[in-house]
C-alpha cells in the first residue's frame, strides 16, 4: 500500500500530459546513491570539568567509533511539475516531490515531503500556498556541494545553520515548512524579493502560547558576475534553545513562557567566470525566552561562516568548502552561563567526472572538528558526543532526469 501514492501521481501525470497544448507536466528527478565509511574520535570523557553549560550528558561510546560502513541516497528524489496558462499573463503551477530510497528500496514509506505546492504566477510575482523551502534557505548556501549535499553529511547546515549544543532542528534555520504561504516579487533589474509565513497547527499545550509560526523573508541581487542576498528569519514558539538545552534548563513547558529565534544571514557569490564561482555567508543566530525561573534558559547568540569554492574543468567538476561556527554567547534566569567548547568547524572536499551531461561519479572527504562542548554532527549513523570529531569517505553515482 505505500506504492499507491506515487502510482497514482504516475498515472495523473500521464493523463494530464495529453490534457491540453497549453498544459504541461514533466516527471523529473535525481538519484544519487552512495557509500560512505565514517569514524569518530576524540570525544569529551564524561564528567569533564570546564564544559559549557548548555552542553548535553555525554552519550557515551557510539556505533561511529569503530568505523562503520554503510550506503545511503540522502535526499534523492522523484517529482511532478506542470503549468496552465490561464490568460492575461497569468498561469497556474504545481509541484509535488518526495524523497526515494535508492538504497533500500524506501523501507521507511514513501510521501510527499519535499517541495510540494500549487501557486499563480503572473506581472505581480508568485504566491504559492503547501511545503516549502523557506526563502532564508533558498537565499543562501547557493553553490553546495556537487549538486547532491542536500540531506547528506556534505551539507554545511548543521553547523552553519544550526547551534552545537543539542541534537534537535528546532533550533535550524534551514527547513521546508508546512502550511506555509510564499510571495517572490518579479525580477527587476536583477533585484527580487521573497516574504513567506509558516504555522505548525500543532498548538503547545503545556505553555497555552499557540501554534509555533515562521516567517521568512529576504532581498536579492542576482545579475552578471555577482549574487548578493540579505535574508532574515523569526521562529515563534518553537523553543529552539531550550529544546537543545540540558532538561532542567528548558522552558517549553512552562505556562506563558514563549520563545523567538531569529538569523540573519548575508550571502555573496562571484562568478569568476562561466567555470568557477567562489561563496561566503555569515549568519548571525539568536534564541530567546522569557523565563522567569532561576536556572533556566533564556539567551543564546553565535556567528557562522561558510566559505566555499566550484569549479569545473571539462568534464572534471571540483569543490571545497570551510564552515566554522563560533562558541557565542549564552545567559540564564539568576545563574551563570558560559560557553567554553561549543565552538566547531569543518572542512570538505570533493570532486565529479562526469559520463554524459546528467550522469556524473563523485567522491568527497569532510572532517567535522567540534569544541570539547560541541555536537555539531556530519554523519549518516546517528549523534556524536559532546567534543566527538567525526570523519567520512563519500563516493557515489548520481543521475538527473
Amino acid at each position: 500500500m505505500k506504492k499507491l501514492p506515487l502510482v497514482m501521481a504516475l498515472s495523473a501525470a500521464s493523463v494530464c500530459s495529453l490534457a491540453s497544448a497549453q498544459n504541461s507536466v514533466q516527471i523529473y528527478g535525481r538519484l544519487y546513491p552512495y557509500v560512505i565509511s565514517e569514524k569518530t574520535s576524540g570525544a569529551t570523557a564524561p564528567g569533564s570539568t570546564g564544559m559549557a553549560t548548555l552542553a548535553s550528558t555525554n552519550l557515551g561510546p557510539t556505533a561511529l567509533a569503530g568505523g562503520i560502513k554503510g550506503m545511503a541516497s540522502g535526499n534523492s528524489a522523484i517529482g511532478f511539475k506542470g503549468k496552465e496558462v490561464l490568460g492575461n499573463g497569468l498561469s497556474a503551477e504545481f509541484q509535488i516531490e518526495g524523497v526515494v530510497g535508492v538504497d533500500d528500496g524506501g523501507a521507511g514509506g514513501f510521501s510527499w515531503n519535499r517541495n510540494t505546492y500549487v501557486g499563480l504566477n503572473g506581472g505581480f510575482g508568485s504566491i504559492k500556498l503547501g511545503l516549502m523551502d523557506t526563502v532564508f534557505k533558498d537565499y543562501g548556501d547557493t553553490i553546495g556541494v556537487l549538486g547532491i549535499s542536500s540531506g547528506t553529511p556534505m551539507s554545511s547546515s548543521n553547523i552553519l545553520r544550526k547551534v552545537g549544543f543539542g541534537t534537535s532542528n528546532a533550533a535550524r534555520f534551514h527547513e521546508r515548512r508546512a502550511n506555509s504561504i510564499r510571495y517572490d516579487s518579479p525580477e527587476m533589474a536583477g533585484f527580487g524579493a521573497g516574504l513567506q509565513v509558516a504555522t505548525q497547527e500543532n498548538p503547545n499545550a503545556a505553555t497555552g502560547v499557540g501554534s509555533a509560526k515562521t516567517y521568512s523573508f529576504g532581498v536579492k541581487y542576482d545579475k552578471g558576475p555577482i549574487y548578493l542576498a540579505l535574508a532574515h528569519e523569526i521562529h515563534d514558539n518553537w523553543f529552539g534553545g531550550s529544546i537543545n538545552s540540558p532538561a532542567a534548563m528548558r522552558n517549553n513547558a512552562q505556562v506563558g513562557i514563549t520563545s523567538k529565534d531569529t538569523a540573519t544571514q548575508f550571502t555573496v557569490e562571484w562568478r569568476i567566470n562561466k567555470d568557477q564561482k567562489v561563496e561566503f555567508d555569515a549568519i548571525k543566530k539568536n534564541y530567546k525566552e522569557n523565563a522567569n525561573v532561576s536556572g533556566r534558559f533564556a539567551a543564546y547568540s553565535n556567528m557562522a561562516y561558510l566559505l566555499a569554492y566550484e569549479g569545473r574543468f571539462g568534464p572534471w567538476r571540483a569543490t571545497a568548502q570551510y564552515v566554522r561556527s563560533d562558541a557565542g554567547t549564552c545567559s540564564r534566569v539568576n545563574a551563570v552561563c558560559i560557553t567554553d567548547g561549543l565552538e566547531g568547524s569543518k572542512v570538505l572536499v570533493g570532486g565529479a567526472y562526469y559520463l554524459s551531461r546528467r550522469t556524473y561519479v563523485f567522491a568527497t572527504i569532510g572532517q567535522m572538528t567540534n569544541g570539547k562542548s560541541a555536537r555539531f554532527a556530519a554523519n549518516d549513523f546517528g549523534a556524536v558526543n559532546p567534543g566527538e570529531d567525526s570523519r567520512n569517505l563519500i563516493a557515489g553515482l548520481a543521475h538527473r532526469f
